[in-house]
């Protein structure tokens, strides 16, 4: 029996809010997070060229021999998953058909609020995903530019991150939404000031953990000899940026409160693709990182 290995990615820290859903959903599955910081934010950027850096990431990832791919980015989902589906030979799981899952699910009345990146809210995938399942929904969507780089700079509370906030939730609560899906990774790191916000009556709807859960199906539809199980001694995920090391492993202790040790530094080689370039033994343990921490 061989234990799944599994690749996740997004534009910078979001991702790890999946990462440590799919440690949950599959403890003994060996965890590869890679961070694409250095061209962070994604939210902004022309569609060919979000393509082609998954295209470099998933090529990379595969390149340590991952029996699937998360693609732990709302944009990235949105704008070129089917593309990169049809590509690659291995289960590629997105956030877009699972998020509209869980806000559906959600919602009484089929007023739903998305928050996400401008290229996320133009591409209308949460509309169209919502609409597929229940047709009729009234489907706000609102891009809140301001938050991602907030988070990345840490800044998860206090006035600013409040009045951001409060001019983003405005048209959602004026439509009368009775839920909303966090459509970016980042976002969940604002649950606290995002409640403070909209009140108790509204659902806040996290996508991760359905993600999670629909990549142990097609991993273990794929291969039913995987496993996904604890092992008595857990193989410790690997962490890596394409940014600075220790910025990355600074922002997850402060957002996740859990060390992720040493992390590895990826950049560009001469022929556009990823390449390792600082390969340290990580120091984490397995419990430390699947230990919830405060956000």
């Amino acid at each position: 029996m061989r234990y799944a290995r599994i690749g996740i990615f997004d534009s910078g820290v979001g991702g790890l809010t999946v990462a440590r859903a799919m440690a949950d959903t599959m403890p003994g599955a060996h965890l590869i997070y890679f961070g694409d910081t250095a061209r962070m934010p994604y939210g902004d950027r022309p569609p060919d060229q979000i393509a082609r850096f998954m295209r470099e990431i998933i090529t990379f990832l595969l390149g340590q021999r991952v029996d699937a791919v998360v693609v732990a980015c709302n944009t990235s989902s949105a704008l070129a998953l089917p593309a990169m589906q049809g590509e690659f030979d291995v289960p590629i799981v997105g956030m877009i058909e699972c998020g509209a899952v869980a806000a559906v699910g959600a919602s009484r009345t089929g007023r739903i609020g998305v928050i996400a990146t401008a290229n996320t809210v133009r591409s209308g995938a949460y509309g169209k995903a919502i609409a597929s399942l229940r047709p009729g929904a009234h489907v706000v969507q609102q891009a809140c530019p301001s938050l991602v780089p907030m988070i990345e700079r840490g800044e998860v509370s206090g006035e600013g991150v409040r009045r951001a906030l409060r001019d983003y939730m405005q048209p959602l609560l004026a439509a009368g939404v009775d839920s909303i899906v966090y459509g970016c990774t980042h976002y969940p790191f604002l649950d606290a000031e995002v409640r403070a916000v909209v009140g108790p009556s509204v659902a806040l709807v996290d996508p991760a953990i359905r993600v999670a859960r629909a990549v142990k199906s097609a991993v273990l539809a794929r291969d039913p000899s995987l496993s996904g199980e604890p092992e008595a001694l857990p193989t410790p995920p690997r962490f890596l940026t394409s940014g600075e090391p220790e910025v990355f492993a600074r922002l997850a202790r402060l957002l996740l409160g859990w060390d992720p040790g040493r992390v590895e530094q990826v950049s560009m080689d001469t022929r556009g693709g990823l390449t390792c370039e600082l390969m340290e033994e990580l120091l984490t343990s397995s419990e430390r990182f699947r230990s919830r921490g405060t956000t």
